[in-house]
């Protein structure tokens, strides 16, 4: 697994790690403080959270939003999460950027004032955060479980706290609580990265070694009595799908059935060929199911999740109900282990793809007792057996021992009346033992052919097919994973009102069988490699990806070149598939993030297809016919606008000659002309009214589309105005405390482009929120962006690419966006370039330019307001 790394403890009990890693100028700090929600007691609950938030609010050395400008200004980012069991915080830089990042993160660390007035403000804040959640149907019926299944244990507690016991926190509790666990000997310090391990340990010492040592004094809550009743809670609100969660307690984290319960999860409902995907959401049941087996280190949840519609909730609970009957009495078939071993190894090797992932691997395995138990832990969950699973399933997951809960719209029926009502219905009938996947008859492969080297750019080697087909292959050395994807100019930006969502849905429905495979085939083949394919559709393209072991490179390509090129597009796959598609976009109402977005586009592009959601709308989706979605690959994928991408450790014409085998039948045409949308001239406010705790709004203004030039100006716009320590946040969070969530974003179009800002606050904040918003477009108007600004917005910016080249699959969207959508590939190394060169007068000529209030729209949801 990892190598090079190198572990110390200081004489104050800090542990560190350092782990070397030359593949990318990046490096990765992790914090990670074993603290966290069950070190609270019931007058603490949400502290450690809250805690986390005051981490950032400054210290003696640097005043408040200084860290974050600071670690923005050395070209990194940074973040926190706090969870039951640890609190962690995080930077990734440059590697050029290590030793200002490394000091910045320990100042915080030992030194956050927590300052009265800061505290108070922030209080608001979090309670805006408490608010959004309670809107957010999937948090509530997850946490809402949780307190199901335990009476006495902390687990029982809403996370982040309510806002009675909020409002009540005081600055000595905080610093407290503080002092007590943010001490040496309960944090460990992991370093992965383009660094010198030895360099790295003296800076570390420098910075971290004359911390006074001492223990945090441990409150432990009450234990979780046995219990063997089976329980159920229905809850109702506006929300516009079911939410259908099943629950059980396990062990924690180190326990030995702990990972024999993650296989079991994994053969529920990791890929598509899995038990539950197939028997609920490929019977129409749900438009998502999922299982997964939750640890935070005493204790462990095995949890399964649907969304269904309200009609079906009870028949895809009973379905559930069943299949957790039959992996308890039935046999488990080799091909169902290796396909989760398959899956779960791929996973596991791209996490460590990143500092980021790497850093955070070695502490939270470190912090279990040491970090080498990762690789127990995955040699226990590849060599679990089949009656391994059976027993740890019949032991943790009895019927009885249960809890289920269901959150539903507040005008459909009750599904059940109690836990007897609820048991009894979980027992009528079952549903047929799934059929297994039948073997794959081989087929003759096709005949072998060539790819010609059109030329060499910008790292990438540019091929033809015999059919013109365009094929990229980036080299990205010492990579063990292959980065595939197929994309096409087009699609939803061509389709008529009548029709939208044709191209998404064609596209999910071409996974579900073809001449050669049947849906449950092109599932299993895939997770046989380690991947699942994508089908993605977006406003000016469509496409499918697919990320393997590089081993696996030429099966990969049979497959794609086999769903793409030769889907049979059933009825009843079609009917499947659009009864997903109507539930995603009945879902999207309950999104407080997405759905005011998708309000302020639909003004802001009335009468073009941009106006309209590549998902589609309940009226189109219903009026499409399996018919036209035959027509419609025939006509948009065989010939269209096509290029092939590869990014991976390999012989680039090797590779190029297997795609020109595998994809021959595509046909290369030019891309569909589309015209331009139209801005409106005056303010255009598309609104709504939930019962909902927040009003959401997005508000917008127009901005350069993908191919002009000042794009790269107002990157830095966006940059300057959003984030931690971006204007906006500084002065709607940090001053006002309006709002959890503050953005501002350029979103760069094929033939439009928008400026994005999104603010989520109490309903009778709406005024001030907009006024707020701008007045910070205002400023960015009528004054120059300051040295300081834009220096840090660039060097945050140039730094984030570096960061971002560390994915093979950034590398590939990167390249194949500089190729449909931009001036060539020559792109890919002029991008910090034209960063750099970017001025304050371009952004104030830009912004004069766009943000015109009388011309902006605004998408809304009107809350009514809650205590939370």
């Amino acid at each position: 697994m990892l190598n090079n790394i190198h572990r110390t403890v200081l004489p104050n009990g800090l542990t560190v790690l350092i782990q070397e890693d030359r593949s990318a100028p990046v490096v990765a700090i992790v914090t990670y403080v074993k603290a966290g929600y069950f070190d609270e007691t019931d007058q603490e609950n949400g502290l450690a959270h809250a805690l986390e938030h005051m981490f950032f609010k400054g210290t003696a050395k640097r005043g408040v939003g200084e860290i974050s400008k600071e670690t923005k200004a050395s070209g990194g980012y940074l973040n926190a999460q706090t969870i039951y069991d640890n609190t962690t915080y995080y930077t990734v830089l440059p590697s050029s950027g290590f030793a200002k990042g490394l000091e910045i993160q320990a100042d915080a660390y030992a030194n956050s004032v927590i300052d009265v007035r800061e505290l108070a403000k922030e209080m608001e804040v979090i309670i805006q955060e408490a608010k959004r959640k309670s809107d957010n149907p999937s948090a509530v019926a997850t946490e809402t479980l949780f307190e199901l299944l335990h009476d006495k244990h902390r687990m029982r507690r809403w996370r982040i706290g309510r806002e009675p016991g909020l409002r009540a926190f005081t600055r000595d509790l905080m610093n407290g609580f503080y002092r007590n666990f943010y001490q040496p000997s309960n944090t460990i310090l992991s370093i992965s990265g383009d660094v010198s391990a030895a360099d790295a340990l003296r800076r570390v010492t420098e910075l971290y070694g004359d911390l006074k040592p001492g223990n945090p004094v441990r409150n432990p809550g009450p234990s979780e009595p046995k219990r063997d009743d089976f329980r159920y809670r229905e809850l109702s609100g506006d929300i516009a799908q079911s939410q259908l969660v099943i629950g059980w307690r396990t062990p924690g984290s180190l326990d030995p059935d702990t990972p024999v319960l993650d296989v079991a999860a994994s053969v529920l409902a990791t890929g598509r060929a899995s038990r539950l995907y197939r028997a609920v959401r490929e019977k129409q049941l749900a438009s998502s199911i999922s299982a997964y087996n939750y640890t935070p280190t005493e204790i462990g949840v095995f949890v399964v999740h649907a969304e269904t519609e309200p009609e079906n909730t009870a028949e895809a609970a009973r379905v559930i109900w069943d299949q957790l009957h039959q992996l308890r009495v039935g046999g488990i078939e080799d091909d169902e282990l290796t396909r989760v071993r398959r899956i779960f190894e791929a996973r596991w090797v791209r996490r460590f793809e990143t500092a980021e992932g790497r850093a955070h691997y070695l502490a939270e395995w470190e912090a279990l007792g040491g970090w080498r138990l990762g690789d127990d832990y995955f040699k226990r969950y590849m060599s679990a057996s089949a009656d391994d699973i059976q027993r740890v399933v019949r032991k943790y997951l009895p019927e009885e021992g249960a809890a289920a809960l269901v959150y539903r719209p507040e005008s459909t029926p009750v599904v059940a009346h109690g836990a007897s009502d609820m048991k009894r219905m979980l027992g009528e009938g079952g549903s047929e033992r799934l059929p297994e996947i039948p073997r794959r008859v081989a087929t003759t492969p096709p005949e072998a052919k060539s790819a010609k080297l059109e030329k060499e750019e910008a790292g990438v080697s540019v091929f033809r097919t015999k059919e013109n087909v365009p094929v990229l292959v980036r080299r990205k050395p010492g990579t063990p994973m292959v980065s595939i994807g197929v994309y096409i100019v087009g699609g939803a930006v061509e389709e008529e009102p009548e029709h939208a969502g044709l191209t998404l849905l064609t596209a999910r429905t071409m996974l579900k069988g073809t001449t050669t495979r049947s849906a449950a085939q092109i599932a299993e083949d895939a997770e046989m490699l380690g991947g699942t394919i994508s089908a993605s559709a977006g406003s000016d393209s469509f496409g499918w990806s697919l990320s393997v072991p590089t081993t696996r490179l030429a099966e990969a390509l049979e497959l794609l070149g086999d769903v793409i090129q030769r889907p049979t597009i059933a009825d009843d796959a079609f009917e499947t598939e659009r009864t997903v598609a109507l539930s995603n976009v009945a879902m999207l109402r309950d999104d407080m993030y997405r759905y005011p977005m998708r309000l302020a586009s639909s003004v802001a592009f009335a009468k073009h297809p941009y106006g309209t959601p590549a998902m589609g709308t309940e009226e189109s989706l219903k009026a499409i016919s399996a018919a036209q979605a035959r027509e419609w690959h025939k006509s948009k994928v065989l010939e269209s606008s096509v290029v092939v991408g590869i990014v991976a450790d390999v012989e680039p014409q090797a590779v190029a000659d297997i795609v020109a085998r595998e994809l021959g039948e595509l046909q290369l045409e030019k891309a569909p002309k589309v015209g331009k949308p139209r801005w409106p001239k005056s303010v255009k406010i598309a609104a709504e009214s939930r019962d909902k705790a927040q009003t959401a709004i997005a508000l917008a203004f127009p901005a350069p589309q993908r191919d002009d030039e000042s794009r790269f100006a107002a990157s830095l716009i966006a940059t300057v105005a959003s984030g931690l320590g971006g204007r906006f946040f500084e002065e709607l969070r940090d001053k006002q405390s309006l709002a959890y969530t503050v953005q501002a974003t350029v979103s760069e179009r094929r033939l439009a482009g928008m400026f994005l800002s999104y603010i989520a606050t109490s309903p009778e904040k709406e005024g001030v929120a907009r006024a707020g918003l701008l007045a910070e477009f205002g400023k960015l108007r009528d004054t120059l962006v300051s040295d300081d600004e834009i220096a840090r917005a660039k060097e945050y910016v140039v730094g984030s690419h570096a960061i971002s080249q560390e994915s093979g699959g950034a590398q590939l969207g990167e390249m194949l966006d500089a190729w449909m959508f931009g001036k060539g590939l020559h792109e890919l190394l002029e991008y910090d370039t034209r960063i750099r060169a970017v001025t304050a007068d371009q952004m104030r000529e830009i912004a004069q330019k766009y943000f015109d209030p009388e011309r902006r729209v605004e998408g809304i949801v009107r809350g009514v307001g809650r205590t939370v």
